[in-house]
Parts: C-alpha cells; structure tokens; sequence
C-alpha cells in the first residue's frame, strides 16, 4: 500500500563514538520520556490493562541502569527497556566500542582448572565451531556481569589474549542474558541457556569436551547467490526464477534492470518463482517493479496514520538528508511536503497515508502462476509486499511465516548521547490494527509450507 514513497527500515546505520562517561539512569530516562512523546504504538501498548508491567518493566531497566559498569550495560539496560514493546522497529545500533575493551589476565594454574570443570559448571574453557576463538569463561563479578569470557587465542586480527569477548548476566538456574562483541566490536544481545550436553552451543560456544553438534553447510541453490543481490534464471521451459535479497532502495536500479532485461522471457513463460528469503524490507519503489507481474484485479490497501509531533519531524528531516545523495530530489522533497503539512497540529495522531484502491493498466497473462518464497527473514515493507501480492489471483506464498513486523512502520533516527547512540523508532500506525489483520509477532503464513534448510526448489516445484 502507498504510505509514503518508501518506508524505511532496517536501513540506517548512523555510526558515533564512545567515550563518555556511564551516565546511569539519566540517558535511560530521557529514551523513556522520548518514545511516550514519539513512539506510534505506546499508546496501544501501554494502556489500563498493561500499565502496571510496564511500569514493572521500567522499573527493572532502571536498576539495570543504576549498576551498569560500562557503556555497553548501559546499552543493554536501554535494549531491555525496549524489549518490553515487541517491535522489532524499535531498537538501538550501538556503534563499535575499541576504546573500552576490558582486559582480564588468567595464570596457568587457573587455566588449568577450567580445563577440568565439571560438566554441569558452566566455567571451563570454550571454543567456537570454526576454531576462530578459544576463551576461558570464569565467575567474575562486575556491574550487573556474573560471568566473563576472557580471549585465550584468536585468529581475528581484531581480538587478543586477555580481552573480554562476552559478558553473562545470571537471571535463574543455567539462564543468562550476554553481552556479545563481534568481530568488529558491535554490541549484541540475547537470552542465553547453559546445556551441560554443549555448553552455550545455542550460541556457537562450545565447552571443551563437549559434544558441538554438527551444522550441515547452508544449501545454495546457485553460485550468484553468494555474489548478487537480485538475479534471474530459467528453471525449465515453463519456469523462471527472480531472486531479491533485499528491497533497498539502493537495490532497486538492479531490480528494475533485471526485470526489464528479461521481460520478453517473464512474459513468455507460464510460471515464475521469486525468491524473497531473508528479505527484511526496504522502499516502496524497490517493490514497485514486481507489482505488474502479479497484478490481477484491483488491490485493496489499508491506510496509515502518522504520530505528528515536533520532535518527529525533525527526525524525518534528519532521515531525509541522509539520503540527499541516493534518491532523487523530487521523490524527497514530496515526502517532507507531506511530513510537514502537519507542521503547528501539536502531538496528534492523523491519517498519513488513505485506503485505497490500487489499479494498474493492464494484466500481464504470462507468468500466469507466481509462488513467493518467505521466511521468518521477510520483514517490514516486504511484508507490505506480501499484503499486496496475496490479493492476485496467480500468487501464492511459499516456504515459512514472515517476520511480522509492520504494523508500526515508517522508522526514523533520534541520535541520544553518554554514551552516543541512535534509536530509531516507527512514527506510524497501520490501521489494519482496528479491524482485526495485525500482522505484528504473527506474520504472513505460507500457503505451502516448505523445509527451506535443504533443496526446498525441488519440494515446491512438486507442490505447486
């Protein structure tokens, strides 16, 4: 549907430097006070029946703020706040942290006891399934940290003997939250369980003398799958197969040249497969090329309304330069037109975007049968996508459910600071809330379920 021209996520990235001092809870309290004032969904999601959790939520995250030790518990206290709205639209980037790597020396005695740790002690010595890292992972008490796991060898240029590779926060018997660092030093968070069967293999650690369990290789069904974003191929006289990794709007030239260079093969064949796994959205034109393929009948798209604030559009005005240089400046300056209609409403929410109608001039006969393949990786404006494609009487959806995340959409940045980061966060409401078709944490379900950790073409092309 037409929200705006595009709809951005999953796509910003605004890099900023460490270095200030923890400020405890006060940059977790202005987040808070910021995303009550912006935030599209706080309304419905904050509300007389869940009031009383989140202030509960809050309340944790603050005494998670209070005993940070570090910038990246500081982090991990705003994320835990986050957590509480289940919005995958909503989340921080914390940039690369070279300046506080933390290191932890270990004699070779204590080395040599961790080599001998029990197996239901979590303490030991641990090694990833690619052999890159070997780290001793040992009780050490600091912040809100439990435990440590500490650099022994490592084969990225990145990592030396001693540094802290993760950090785990105990929550219950074998139950932690970490604190992961990349190769690249970025920040990761996830809920972690202890298995004394592989230690944290759920992870990729595995304890010494454990058992890894051995991961098949991840099956490619054709060699531009690991050089190109969008390609195209002919599957059989019947059959052609577009593959679409991304829908960004930097992605969306290539869409359009493959799509223009094989049109005579699209139309003359009675069969197509896009192949849209792992597709975690991008812009509305990157899309806009596919509609004529599937279009069938009119489309019937539910609106969108907008939280207009003050401080929300000055994030849109932010968001918009940054693409000056990659989109043209007609498509631009009509979307901050209509942010900026709104300019003087206060903090109201207002229909953004109309139900409509969508007709196009014509039906392409051929392909006259369309299976899209999903995942769990097909997020965003992919899924708004989705809603458009299953509308056409010759499409189907294929493989598993999609991510469901886009009822609150059109995300924007709000650059925060000690320590720096961005949060960015949705400014708009689908109301397709209001009559019962939210798709968020539920997703979009396939019409035919597939296995997509093997040869999944062969299966569809016997089902479909």
């Amino acid at each position: 549907m037409r929200l705006v021209p595009f709809i951005f996520i999953f796509l910003l990235y605004a890099p900023a430097l460490l270095g200030q001092q923890v400020a405890n809870t006060a940059t977790l309290d202005s987040v808070r006070a910021y995303l009550e004032r912006n935030y599209a969904g706080f309304a419905d999601k904050v509300n007389a029946q869940t009031q009383n959790a989140y202030l509960a939520h809050a309340k944790q995250s603050a005494e998670y703020a209070q005993q940070a030790a570090s910038p990246a518990e500081q982090y991990f206290a705003i994320n835990h706040y986050l957590t509480f709205f289940k919005d995958q639209h909503l989340y921080i980037n914390p940039p690369p942290d070279t300046t506080h790597i933390e290191n932890i020396q270990l004699d070779d005695k204590r080395i040599q006891q961790l080599r001998h740790s029990t197996r239901n002690n979590i303490e030991g010595i641990y090694y990833t399934g690619d052999s890159v890292y070997k780290v001793a992972l040992v009780k050490s008490k600091k912040g809100l940290r439990s435990y440590a796991g500490i650099i022994l060898t490592s084969q990225a240029a990145g990592w030396k003997k001693g540094q802290v590779k993760f950090e785990l926060i105990e929550t219950g018997t074998n139950q932690f939250m970490g604190i992961w660092y990349n190769r690249a030093h970025n920040l990761l968070f996830s809920s972690v369980r202890f298995n004394p069967r592989n230690g944290l293999g759920d992870q990729g650690w595995y304890k010494q003398g454990s058992s890894p369990e051995v991961e098949e290789a991840s099956f490619q069904l054709f060699a531009e799958e690991s050089k190109l974003n969008t390609f195209f191929k002919f599957l059989n006289d019947s059959t052609c197969y577009i593959r679409i990794k991304t829908f960004n709007a930097t992605n969306a030239k290539n869409i359009d040249s493959v799509i223009n260079t094989n049109k005579a093969y699209l139309q003359a064949k009675r069969r197509l497969i896009i192949d849209l796994r792992g597709n975690g959205g991008g812009s509305d034109r990157s899309m806009s090329f596919l509609k004529p393929i599937l279009y069938t009948n009119p489309v019937k798209n539910i609106g969108v309304d907008i939280l207009t604030t003050p401080e929300n559009t000055a994030a849109w005005d932010t968001l918009l330069d940054q693409y000056r240089n990659d989109l043209p400046k007609d498509y631009l300056d009509n979307i901050s037109k209509r942010i900026h209609q709104y300019d003087g409403l206060g903090s109201t929410m207002v229909n953004f975007a109309a139900d409509e109608t969508d007709t196009l001039p014509e039906v392409w006969p051929n392909p006259a049968r369309v299976a899209i393949v999903i995942n769990g990786g097909c997020g965003s404006s992919t899924e708004e996508f989705l809603l458009f494609a299953r509308q056409s009487k010759k499409t189907i959806m294929a493989g598993a459910h999609s991510l469901g995340v886009l009822d609150y959409s059109n995300v924007v940045p709000r650059r925060f600071s000690n320590p720096s980061f961005v949060l960015h966060y949705p400014t708009t409401r689908s109301r397709r809330i209001d009559v019962g078709l939210a798709i968020d944490n539920k997703g979009i379900q396939p019409d035919i379920p597939l296995n997509l950790d093997g040869n999944w073409l062969n299966e569809l092309m016997k089902k479909w």
